[in-house]
């Protein structure tokens, strides 16, 4: 990794965002409609990036940021041939709007078209999870390692649907027949809402496994860090590397990767 990053002021700017979402938009009324939800999203949104971003801005100006959050599209190969952050202000966005938990602040940073360094911020658990690439994953400063099952069986999995429900009629099919094959096998699978929270969660063992289908793979790129550090594996759905171009992840352990590679056929 190039960038010598500061951890504990990253970890200070998300915490500080955070906190002031909770207070923001979590203790209201829930939006009366769709229309008030996605109003709120977008506000929401927009307010807690350009506070992130313009404080980092101060302490990195060299290093741009991916403006392809939600165009899947662009999301098929780097953006930038050096450095760039990519950000998710308010993963699982609904959830705060609504007012319950399970949100998060995801962010990344990229080299050369591989994510080096990772955060997932939970402002409503006040957990902060982060990993270098070749250093290792960590729960507010603690290392955390994925769970040690081998047995699909015994294995509590997580997964997401899709966003863009009726712009993803093929995805929205896949996850329903997934979720369908595998809900026998296993003990229980759940979707918790925030993709990159979920994924940490498998990455210091409170749940197993993660798969989702689709193409955002900027949704996916840091829980995959974090889940590679915590000595977990992150593949696309055919159990080749976890990389640009992918159509979707499975990740977790090696053995409960394998296991849901095979159940679905891939």
């Amino acid at each position: 990794m190039k960038t010598n990053l500061n951890v504990e002021e990253i970890r200070t700017v998300l915490e500080g965002t955070g906190g002031q979402l909770l207070v923001k938009y979590g203790q209201g009324p829930a939006p009366a409609d769709r229309e008030a939800m996605i109003a709120r999203f977008v506000e929401a949104n927009s307010w807690a990036e350009k506070n992130i971003r313009s404080i980092l801005e101060s302490r990195y100006p060299d290093i741009p940021w991916s403006e392809a959050e939600l165009d899947a599209d662009q999301q098929r190969e780097p953006e930038f041939g050096g450095t760039y952050w990519v950000l998710d202000p308010v993963d699982g966005a609904v959830h705060l709007h609504q007012g319950f938990a399970f949100w998060s602040t995801s962010l990344c940073l990229i080299e050369e078209g591989q994510p080096v360094f990772a955060a997932v911020y939970d402002a409503n658990r006040r957990e902060f999870f982060h990993a270098m690439r070749g250093q290792g994953a960590f729960l507010n400063g603690e290392r955390m390692a994925v769970a040690q099952k081998t047995k699909l069986a015994d294995a509590l999995l997580v997964t997401a649907p899709p966003n863009k429900v009726e712009k993803e009629p093929e995805n929205v099919r896949l996850t329903a027949w997934s979720t369908g094959k595998l809900l026998p096998e296993t003990t229980a699978i759940r979707m918790l809402g925030s993709v990159a929270l979920q994924m940490a969660y498998v990455a210091c063992g409170r749940m197993d496994a993660y798969w989702e289908h689709g193409q955002e793979v900027y949704d996916w790129m840091a829980g995959a860090l974090l889940i590679e550090e915590a000595g977990g594996i992150a593949t696309d759905m055919d159990g080749k590397p976890f990389g640009w171009g992918a159509s979707g992840v499975i990740a977790g352990s090696r053995e409960l990767c394998s296991g849901i590679t095979g159940v679905l056929g891939y």
